[in-house]
């Protein structure tokens, strides 16, 4: 055996002198390789003196989403590494970071080290080689501290930590990933212009990959405008604008307007440290989310589809032709086509400025002045015309010595350097030069222009009085006619409601029962082009899918009737809302609920998917909510530990946003009138709409309250002047905002402080523990270990200014959303509420009770007389 063992390793060795020496030398570094991948493991903390090659990982902890390792982007080139951040168990490989990107690693066994003054470098050879191999990449970093570690944290950010107590959580961050992208925006990021020290203007740029497989740094990057203007750019080739956001208008950017970033939770904030405002997001789901500059200069937000583990593109900019910057040259406005090519049309009161150019199609030269403007002939007549849906120019500046559209008009006629303005109240008064550049007459949105015009540009009338009456006429005549129409229609509509209902007050007239087998369309409220259709089902059909109505699919019960789980052919699942012929909520409730929220389109407002009116039956069929209600989980002591803060504050800033929307942003203005934790339905992603539209109102125009001798609502929510005075308005759903924050963040009813020695509801006890500096003791023990004790805080804080007495006093509905968006936003202090109901003596608790006038619990009151 042993002569055979020595003959066998003298044909090796003679085999291995006859190799030439670049064939020994693949094959050590094939073994080397090979021996790194067998010996692969990974890690959630790299340390002073370790060292992360091929093979081995540096994992997220704890959550193990995201993985830093060597990766070669290009399946043809795998000898090119490159230092990379990944998701660790999605296929294939999505790459969100990169480090040696301008320069990849060609040696079989590359390195990342962490130096003993806190500096990560990315070295072409193992960082303990004799020979000290070549820096590829390195963070910069130079601190004298001690104990260095290098993690990963759950939003996929490399941080080097230094001068804690050696598990990488104790010290101060050194530096992070996150304030050096590549071309991936991920939830926590900050796209922002920086100002360190007294220095030059730093930008934060998210740069995109040379082409797919290639990560080095290409010709386009996003980010955020270096004059100040909040406006986000893509840049190629480092200064050629190529697209533009358009401003931020507090919900979104202008040019962005039929996918509202707000909404995922996208927002500005200002940032002293960052010298001025950044944007950032934080994802409002639990799905995986991500902004990427792709090589070709577009913007596209992903979502990973959770059933499928594919990533759909939601949103991508630009879409087309006419959202590249400029495309039209100044003064001249962009329409896309249907196949996204641009179509660019002068102002009106502009001509081509060089025609032959304009008609052969090449726009760049764009248009000018045709008649000038009064003031610039000495002549006055100057007006100005509105241009809606457009995106509004860039360049524009603020005019800060003005408080109102009529001082913003005026600012701008009496400066002829004024080309047009534009006044909102978020941003206030904006006003542009003479050049308009970069409009593009957007598909959507309401977002009008001033443009200032001569006086011979301006529509007039005809001068021929005979001619102006018979248009007036004509006119008259036809929106007569509509309205007519118009009113007719809903007579119709109403008529068959209300037959419906009288039929039900005479259960011995069982033939004028109504059985509507048509949609009820509202053709005039149309959203994303579609009009929304409110589909009015039979009995035998809601008795079929509820399995008549069996305990069994019995969801809950509230004030209008019991709620069941229903189930169409197909799949389909809904609940059906029954009202019960008792119920305190009647007739009146059920006939606002299918008109009111029929016409209310948002994604935190709960879907009235159709009705039913047959004989004593009135039944409301809603979109299914997996999740029940919010007061199932938070006021469950088996399910509170389920709500950690993250979900918690989605919840409040869902809310808020569905509040927004029904006060300021939906068709009809809306007050809900009745929010409570019981009326706030959850999703199966844990996303909370608003239900129960039974006894909201609707506001006209220019009306701010209402007075009324029925108040309706729940104890506990209610404001002060509404409950006492039946005085109500959108400052009313502030309140009940602030008491339902309050019981998010303690876990506990409003109305649960009865017999408190200090106060029978949550605002006053709240109130207390706040100015006491106790606040924190108000924070459900449950999610204690999961929140951010300063964000809580600053919510508590935000809570008391809503349930504040006088409703002058509570902030608005986009107030708070600011408040809660920007840490940096001073509070002012809450005023201590007057109405704490101090506690009271067993008798007086006795006769209460006996009060059947309204109900202490979660039942809304139905008829209460007001002053």
């Amino acid at each position: 055996m042993g002569k055979e063992l020595g003959e066998a390793g003298a044909r090796r060795r003679r085999s291995t002198a006859s190799s030439s020496p670049h064939q020994l030398l693949f094959l050590l570094l094939a073994f080397a390789w090979l021996c790194s991948v067998a010996a692969a493991v990974d890690t959630d903390t790299l340390r002073l003196g370790d060292q992360l090659s091929p093979g081995k990982t540096l994992v997220s902890s704890p959550s193990r989403v995201f993985e830093l390792g060597f990766y070669p982007p290009d399946p043809k080139q795998p000898s090119r590494l490159y230092l990379c951040i990944w998701y660790r168990d999605i296929s294939p490989r999505t790459v969100v970071w990169v480090a040696n990107r301008a320069a990849p690693a060609t040696s079989a066994s590359p390195s990342l080290a962490l130096t003993d003054r806190g500096e990560l470098r990315v070295l072409d050879g193992p960082a303990n080689a004799t020979a000290a191999p070549p820096v590829l990449w390195s963070s910069n970093t130079n601190s004298s501290r001690a104990n260095y570690t290098v993690v990963i944290d759950d939003f996929g950010s490399l941080k080097v930590h230094g001068g804690g107590g050696g598990d990488g959580d104790g010290g101060d961050v050194l530096w992070d990933s996150f304030a050096h992208p590549t071309d991936t925006m991920l939830p926590g990021m900050k796209i922002s212009v920086r100002t360190p020290g007294r220095g030059p203007k730093e930008q934060m740029l998210f740069t995109s990959w040379a082409s797919p497989t290639d990560p080095s740094p290409g010709q386009y990057a996003l980010g955020v405008d270096p004059a100040g203007s909040g406006q986000a750019y893509i840049w190629k080739n480092g200064s050629v604008k190529f697209w533009r956001s358009g401003q931020w208008n507090g919900v979104n950017f202008i040019g962005i307007p039929w996918r509202p970033l707000y909404m995922s939770g996208f927002k500005p904030s200002i940032d002293p440290l960052l010298g001025g405002t950044f944007y950032s997001y934080t994802a409002t789901n639990t799905s995986l989310q991500r902004f990427v500059v792709l090589p070709d200069g577009t913007d596209i937000c992903y979502m990973l589809q959770k059933a499928s583990q594919e990533w759909e593109t939601v949103w991508m900019q630009p879409s087309n032709e006419c959202e590249h910057y400029a495309i039209c040259g100044a003064n001249a406005k962009c329409t896309a086509a249907q196949d996204g090519k641009a179509k660019c049309d002068c102002l009106k009161g502009f001509r081509p400025k060089i025609l032959d150019q304009w008609n052969a199609g090449n726009w760049s030269q764009g248009c000018i002045r045709g008649p000038p403007l009064g003031c610039q002939v000495n002549q006055s007549g100057d007006g100005f015309l509105e241009i809606g849906n457009i995106k509004w120019p860039d360049f524009s500046y603020w005019v800060d010595t003005v408080s109102d559209e009529t001082g913003c008009r005026n600012a701008c006629l009496n400066n002829c350097s004024c080309g047009a303005y534009v006044y909102t109240t978020y941003a206030g008064c904006l006003a542009w030069g003479s050049d308009l550049i970069d409009l593009y007459e957007l598909p959507t949105g309401a977002y009008t222009l001033h443009l200032k015009l001569p006086a011979s540009e301006l529509p007039k009338h005809h001068p021929v009085w005979k001619i102006a009456t018979i248009a007036s006429a004509v006119v008259l005549f036809i929106l007569l006619a509509c309205l007519f129409l118009w009113w007719k229609r809903g007579q119709n509509i109403k008529g068959a409601i209300n037959r419906s209902w009288r039929s039900s007050a005479r259960s011995q007239q069982n033939s004028a029962m109504l059985d509507i087998s048509q949609s009820i369309r509202f053709d005039d409220d149309v959203e994303d082009g579609k009009s929304h259709e409110l589909k009015v089902y039979t009995l035998d059909r809601i008795k079929a899918a509820t399995c008549n109505f069996s305990d069994a699919n019995k969801l809950g019960a509230g004030g209008f009737g019991p709620v069941y789980l229903g189930k169409f052919p197909g799949g389909e699942e809904v609940a059906v809302k029954r009202l019960c012929r008792n119920s305190g909520q009647g007739l009146e409730e059920f006939k606002n609920e299918v008109i009111l929220i029929a016409k209310l389109q948002h994604r935190n407002l709960v879907r009235l998917l159709g009705c039913c009116i047959q004989g004593e039956e009135k039944i409301l069929v809603y979109e299914y909510m997996p999740n029940k209600s919010l007061d199932a989980f938070l006021f469950s002591p088996e399910k509170q530990r389920l709500l950690d803060w993250r979900i918690r504050f989605v919840i409040i800033e869902g809310i808020a946003r569905g509040l927004l929307y029904l006060h300021r942003d939906s068709r009809l203005r809306v007050v809900h009138r009745d929010l409570k934790a019981s009326n706030i339905l959850l999703d199966a992603d844990m996303n909370p709409k608003i239900s129960d539209f039974g006894m909201a109102r609707i506001f006209g125009g220019d009306d701010n309250q209402f007075n009324t001798n029925r108040v309706v609502g729940t104890f506990g929510y209610m404001s002060p002047e509404y409950a006492m005075e039946g005085i109500f308005s959108v400052k009313s759903d502030v309140y009940s905002f602030g008491v339902l924050v309050l019981e998010i963040i303690t876990g506990k009813r409003a109305v649960s402080f009865h017999g408190h020695q200090e106060s029978l509801n949550i605002a006053g006890y709240a109130w207390r523990q706040w100015n006491e500096d106790k606040a924190a003791d108000l924070i459900d023990p449950s999610m204690r270990a999961s929140c951010s004790v300063r964000q809580v805080l600053r919510c508590i804080h935000i809570a008391l200014l809503c349930v504040q007495d006088h409703a002058d006093e509570r902030p608005d509905i986009p107030t708070v959303i600011l408040y809660m968006s920007s840490d940096s936003l001073s509070l002012p202090n809450p005023r201590p509420p007057t109405l704490m109901l101090r506690g009271r003596d067993p008798e007086t608790s006795k006769s209460s009770e006996n009060d059947q006038s309204h109900s202490v619990g979660t039942v809304s009151m139905t008829q209460i007389y007001g002053r």
